[in-house]
């Protein structure tokens, strides 16, 4: 893995507005990092981890508007958060892990 908190930082920020602007996330959530012991940051809604190659994972944990499709929800987060990141930088997208944290009653 590739240690390199300036890369993560960016690559979190594009994923995270990637990820608001999809119809139906109401709000991004800061329960990512919460897990765990060790963990020296602060809880995040976007955790990225570089990977040899130029490859990156990222998890994207949000909130949801109630009504929505959870899958699709998740699958046009996916989307617009690989196509974002790639075409921002020089890193490829090797996966995105959708967390849906809460529900959001009030539209």
């Amino acid at each position: 893995m590739i240690d390199d908190k300036r890369y993560e930082d960016i690559i979190a920020s594009i994923a995270g507005v990637a990820a608001f602007k999809v119809e139906g996330v109401a709000s991004l959530s800061s329960v990512a990092g919460m897990q765990g012991k060790k963990q020296k940051r602060q809880p995040k809604s976007v955790q990225v981890f570089l990977f040899e190659n130029y490859t990156v994972r990222i998890d994207v944990y949000v909130n949801a508007f109630s009504g929505v499709s959870v899958p699709d929800l998740a699958y046009d987060i996916q989307e617009s958060v690989a196509k974002e990141v790639e075409n921002a930088t020089r890193f490829k997208v090797k996966a995105v892990n959708v967390n849906v944290a809460g529900i959001v009653f009030n539209q």
